[in-house]
C-alpha cells in the first residue's frame, strides 16, 4: 500500500502545483501559499512512505524499477523547489516565481515518468495528476471569491476548462487502456458484467463509477453555475466532483499496483 498511496500523492501534488500556472496573482499571496503547502506536506508524506518501505535501494517491486533513486531524488527535488517557492510567495519575492514554479513542475514531470513502466502507464500518469491538479485548485480558488471579492471570474474559468480537458484526457487514457492493445482489466470488468465474481473486477467498475462516470455527470453543472458567476454553487459541486476524482484516483493507483491495470 505504500506504493500505491506514493503514487496517488504525487500526482496529487504534482496536478496541484501545475494549475497555479493558470491563477493570475490577483488571487492573492494566501491562496498560492495553501496550494504549494498542501502539495509539499502531501509529497514529504509520499517520500516518507516510500522510504519506509524500499529505504535508499529499492527493490523488486519498487516504483520505477532499477531507476528507483534518480525517481526519489526527483521527488526530493520537487518537494525543495516547491518550499523554495512557496518562500518567494511569503517574502514577496516576484521575479523568481515563475521560474521556481516551472522548475517544480518539471521535476514532478521528472519523478512520474522515471516512476512509470512503460508508455501506458505514463499517459495514465500524467493524465491522472492533471485531473486532480485541476479538481483540487478549482474547489480551493472557489473559496477565494468570498476572500478576495474583486477576484475575476476568469480565473475558476480557466481551471474549470482545465478540468473538463482532464476529464476528457483521463476518460481517453482509460477507454484505450480497456479496449486497446493491453485490454487492462477488460475481462475483469467483463466477467463482473456476466454476473460472475471477479475481485479486480469489481474495482475496475468502482473505478470507472466513481473516478470517470460521476465527474463526467457534474461537469456541466460546473460550467453553467461558472457561467452565471454564482461561485458559491459551483464550488459546492466541486466539493462533490473531488471526492469523486480523489476515490476514483486512489483506486486506479491499487489497480496499478496490485494487479497491473494503468487504469
Amino acid at each position: 500500500m505504500s506504493t500505491v498511496f506514493f503514487l496517488f500523492l504525487l500526482h496529487l501534488s504534482l496536478g496541484l502545483v501545475a494549475s497555479l500556472a493558470l491563477v493570475p496573482d490577483r488571487a492573492g499571496v494566501k491562496f498560492f501559499k495553501l496550494c504549494s503547502a498542501i502539495a509539499v506536506f502531501l509529497t514529504t508524506t509520499a517520500i516518507g512512505l516510500l522510504y519506509r518501505r524500499y529505504g535508499d535501494g529499492g527493490g523488486p517491486n519498487a516504483p520505477g524499477g532499477d531507476s528507483y533513486l534518480p525517481m526519489l531524488a526527483a521527488t526530493v527535488g520537487f518537494a525543495l523547489v516547491t518550499v523554495v517557492y512557496n518562500r518567494a510567495w511569503h517574502f514577496d519575492l516576484a521575479r523568481p516565481r515563475r521560474p521556481l514554479l516551472l522548475g517544480a513542475i518539471l521535476a514532478g514531470l521528472a519523478a512520474t515518468v522515471i516512476g512509470s513502466p512503460g508508455p501506458l502507464f505514463i499517459m495514465a500518469d500524467l493524465t491522472s495528476a492533471l485531473l486532480l491538479g485541476a479538481a483540487t485548485g478549482a474547489m480551493i480558488l472557489g473559496h477565494y471569491y468570498l476572500v478576495v471579492l474583486d477576484l475575476p471570474i476568469s480565473a475558476l474559468r480557466r481551471l474549470t476548462v482545465l478540468l473538463i480537458v482532464a476529464l476528457a484526457l483521463r476518460t481517453a487514457a482509460v477507454g484505450l487502456a480497456l479496449v486497446g492493445p493491453v485490454n487492462a482489466g477488460y475481462e475483469e470488468a467483463g466477467l463482473i458484467a456476466a454476473g460472475l465474481w471477479s475481485p479486480d473486477g469489481i474495482f475496475v467498475w468502482m473505478r470507472l463509477l466513481f473516478g470517470i462516470a460521476g465527474p463526467l455527470s457534474l461537469v456541466w453543472f460546473i460550467w453553467k453555475t461558472v457561467e452565471i458567476r454564482s461561485t458559491q454553487s459551483a464550488t459546492g459541486i466541486l466539493y462533490v466532483q473531488l471526492f469523486l476524482v480523489l476515490a476514483g484516483e486512489l483506486l486506479a493507483a491499487y489497480l496499478r499496483v496490485a494487479a497491473g491495470f494503468p487504469l
